[in-house]
């Protein structure tokens, strides 16, 4: 029997005479790793009764004195569930002294031989043939694969540390070990080569400080025995060696297992890690990769690749070898005391997608909401605004089954629906007269609003915007290459607009966290190589001043972007896929355009549907909405592969994306969450309640009170949402998040309560104002003489899109036959409702 917990070892003699006394401390006070249980009861239940029981690999050859091999144990039971059982069987070698058997079921090589693993698991036994060879061949420790991997695992060579652009104390290493061939010339040359010494290699401070026998700034690293600390010493000991030009490099990365779903009281996963590079030759490279978890709260990964989950949920497990990274999911359920399945009917596949995740994870979801909250939550997401008073109250009065498909249908062929979606786009493609002028946002807001009231596809819109030439006044999308002028930034825009992709980290070394390299950024900044802007020509009287003007949009037939690191002229690339070949004298652009908006490009119709998601249901499927990657997994893979399939088949028409989602029950639950959902923020078992935004917020104020605001410069009865960009400069839209339109992120549009707004509405000029006003809805209501009940109701359909419930028009009503003035009291009531959070958000 064994256990799978990992300790630090005391070096060699000669280094613990000198730092004894340290290591002694750092060992005794070294931090608990998450393991499987080491009770045997524990262990026992953990095992079970298991149908069969699976070892991968299922026979292991062992070749020389680095090699090594991690054991994967996998239980099978009866009722098709897996787990991990890795860290609670009994093992033992047969006959003892060919290989050792570490703690984890990590082998290792001893002496040339065969030899056998025999593992028992509830009564069943196993038995994996070991052959080991090569021992007495030399095996060289590999600086590339080796050394530089044992940094990864240690992480000096992190963002936080010595992989930070200036390093830290004197000392800095390429992030995450991008370029070895500097990290090389840093460890062996640098400082005379101060930090590693081949005459005396267990005193170099790279290995001292690492394991922690030294102060460190970083502590302790690794442990000296561990497998990173086995290979540093071994360089050093070998006499600080380079690898051969000729190197093959890595071809792939397999982890096993690839994805998993894990039961109660099964919450450990053991991963193993396989390298195979291009000439062939295979190797377990578990202990010098990189590990780590989408998620911390719900579960943690050792540097051994033991994943332990402290509570039901999913994650994403990053393994990083060299530049190779693999996802794995794991998900983790534990059955909840009460909980049933409701089988809540379906609408359509969303639905079945959504309560597929939720019955798995064992998550009730909420009730449909009542009429009164859909009517409001879908004009506001669909169209912007709330529904008028004599809108709620017809929908309400509807009997018609099919009152809510009906009135969806109708919102998205509004001219405001127009408006509103314009308004998310321009403020994500940063229309904005800083960049553009005045004539460019209200040409590109005019654009953006005539293709979505025609329903021109999303696909030809983007086209157009990435394919665009000439002047920027005469022709709008042309403006997106003066808001972004060179390729870089370009890129960039487009990879995080379009593909959901933020490649930002890539331009200055390999993304840490992603696969994408430098060569992948310079790649797609190549697309935009040729691109040129410059001045319209004026023709006649130049006009006075200094103002610029419109500016046109050129392609050159040469310009090429070179890779900083390598100086190599990068070919246009097909992010995720390869390299281009675009024929002499074409557009590279359309070759972009056409690639980027076809039904088979694997990101474009999943960013698009996930972006509108967003804006439906409060928070993404993918979130962050523009940051897909393997590190940030979707909380439903299958659900966002519907809806980017549907989005594609209906040839990316955005009206049926939204009538898709909205006409969903998921879309309709309740914002109330019950016993089984309340902890739950991410999958769709309630609705998500949020703010309002800044422009929804100043137009709905204005709705209810009858007070159109005044807009400068714009024509009387102008709406917030149909501003050009953000530079009104008002200050109730400051200080509800409008976005200045410097970003290409929905971030930028701050959704989080502050001071300034609590301000505002308690106090604020524009609320106060359009309360107080003699000619707004309060006034036309008491100049009619309508009885108190019938003002109370109006104000409430007016505000909220119900009738006051009656604990309510008690309390407004006796609020009103207490005072004298009587204007002063319903202005009370219309500052009350403004300040109610049914008002304030979206519920």
């Amino acid at each position: 029997m064994h256990s799978a917990t990992t300790r630090t070892h005391i070096p060699p003699a000669a280094c613990a005479r000198r730092f004894g006394f340290v290591l002694a401390v750092l060992a005794a006070t070294s931090p608990a790793i998450a393991a499987p249980p080491t009770d045997a009861d524990e262990r026992k239940a953990v095992i079970a009764q298991p149908a069969g029981v699976e070892v991968l690999p299922a026979n292991v050859t062992l070749t020389g004195v680095r090699d090594a091999r991690q054991l994967v144990v996998s239980g099978r039971y009866t009722d098709g569930s897996a787990r991990d059982l890795t860290g609670v069987v009994d093992a033992k070698v047969e006959p003892a002294g060919v290989v050792e058997l570490q703690e984890g079921l990590y082998l290792r090589p001893k002496k040339n031989g065969t030899a056998t693993v025999v593992i028992t698991a509830g009564g069943k036994e196993t038995r994996i043939p070991v052959t080991v060879a090569g021992m007495d061949a030399a095996a060289p420790v590999s600086f590339r694969r080796d050394v530089i991997a044992a940094m990864n695992v240690g992480g000096c060579n992190m963002g936080a540390c010595h992989g930070t652009p200036s390093g830290k104390n004197g000392f800095k290493l390429s992030l995450r070990g991008f370029d070895p061939a500097a990290d090389f010339l840093q460890l062996t040359r640098d400082q005379f080569g101060r930090r590693s010494g081949k005459h005396d290699p267990e005193q170099s401070l790279v290995l001292l400080k690492g394991v922690g026998a030294v102060p460190h700034e970083g502590g302790q690293r690794f442990g000296m025995t561990s497998v990173p600390g086995e290979m540093l010493r071994a360089w050093l000991a070998e006499g600080l060696k380079d690898d051969a030009p000729a190197l093959p490099p890595v071809k792939k990365v397999e982890v096993t297992p690839a994805s998993r779903v894990l039961k109660t009281p099964a919450k450990w996963q053991q991963l193993a890690v396989v390298v195979t590079f291009a000439d062939g030759v295979t190797r377990d490279v578990t202990r010098l990769t990189n590990f780590s978890s989408s998620d911390p709260s719900i579960a943690d990964v050792t540097p051994t690749g033991m994943v332990e989950f402290k509570r039901a949920g999913e994650i994403a497990v990053l393994a990083r070898y060299l530049e190779e990274l693999v996802s794995v999911r794991l998900t983790y359920l534990e059955p909840r005391e009460g909980f049933t399945w409701t089988n809540p009917p379906e609408a359509n596949f969303v639905d079945t997608h959504v309560f597929a995740k939720l019955k798995q994870m064992s998550i009730t979801p909420s009730a449909l909401s009542e009429d009164y909250e859909f009517v409001r939550r879908a004009y506001l997401d669909c169209v912007g605004r709330m529904p008028t008073a004599d809108e709620a109250k017809a929908f309400l009065a509807d009997k018609d089954q099919k009152k809510r498909d009906k009135l969806i249908d109708k919102l998205v062929d509004m001219p405001e629906f127009a408006d509103f979606w314009a308004l998310k786009w321009a403020d994500v493609l940063r229309s904005s007269r800083k960049t553009i002028q005045v004539k460019g946002s209200y040409g590109m807001q005019a654009w953006l609003r005539g293709h979505f009231l025609k329903n021109t596809p999303m696909d030809k819109i983007v086209q157009e915007i990435i394919t665009a030439n000439g002047n920027t006044y005469n022709n709008p999308p042309a403006n997106y290459y003066r808001i972004a002028k060179d390729p870089t930034g370009l890129a960039e825009t487009t990879a995080q607009l379009f593909l959901g992709v933020r490649m930002q980290c890539a331009k200055c070394h390999n993304h840490p966290f992603e696969r994408w390299s430098q060569d992948d950024y310079y790649g797609m900044a190549a697309w935009f190589a040729r691109v040129k802007t410059k001045p319209e020509p004026v023709v006649g009287t130049k006009p006075a001043g200094n103002a610029p003007g419109a500016e046109v949009v050129f392609t050159l037939r040469d310009g090429e972007v070179n890779q900083p690191r390598t100086g190599k002229q990068m070919k246009p690339r097909y992010i995720g896929v390869g390299d281009a070949d675009v024929k002499p004298g074409e557009d590279r652009r359309a070759v972009l355009a056409t690639w980027l908006t076809s039904p088979g490009n694997p990101f474009f119709a999943k960013s698009v549907a996930n972006r509108v998601w967003f804006h439906l249901m409060g928070k993404g499927i993918v979130d962050p909405v523009d940051d897909f990657r393997d590190s940030n997994p979707s909380c439903n893979d299958e659900l966002l592969d519907a809806l980017a399939r549907d989005f594609a088949k209906n040839n990316f028409d955005l009206k049926v994306l939204v009538k898709t989602v909205m006409k969903s029950r998921t879309y309709q639950l309740s914002a109330q969450p019950n016993d089984f959902n309340k902890d739950d923020n991410k999958y769709f078992s309630h609705t998500v309640t949020k703010l309002l935004t800044a422009e929804q917020l100043l137009d709905a104020i204005c709705d209810f009170t009858a007070m159109p605001e005044k807009f400068a410069g714009l024509p009387a009865g102008t709406r917030a949402i149909q501003l050009p960009d953000g530079e009104v400069n008002h200050p109730f839209l400051k200080a509800f998040g409008q976005p200045a339109r410097e970003l290409a992120c929905e971030c930028e549009r701050e959704s989080d309560g502050n001071l300034a707004q609590a301000l505002q509405l308690i106090n604020g000029p524009t609320v106060n104002e359009k309360v107080r006003n003699p000619n707004n809805r309060l006034g036309a209501l008491l100049a009619a003489k309508k009885p108190d009940a019938e003002i109370l109701s109006e104000l409430y359909y007016a505000a909220l899109g119900r009738a006051p419930f009656d604990d309510e028009k008690q309390i407004a009503l006796d609020h009103v036959s207490k005072r004298e003035d009587k204007r002063k009291a319903w202005e009370d009531v219309v500052w009350a409702l403004i300040n109610t959070r049914e008002f304030l958000f979206r519920h």
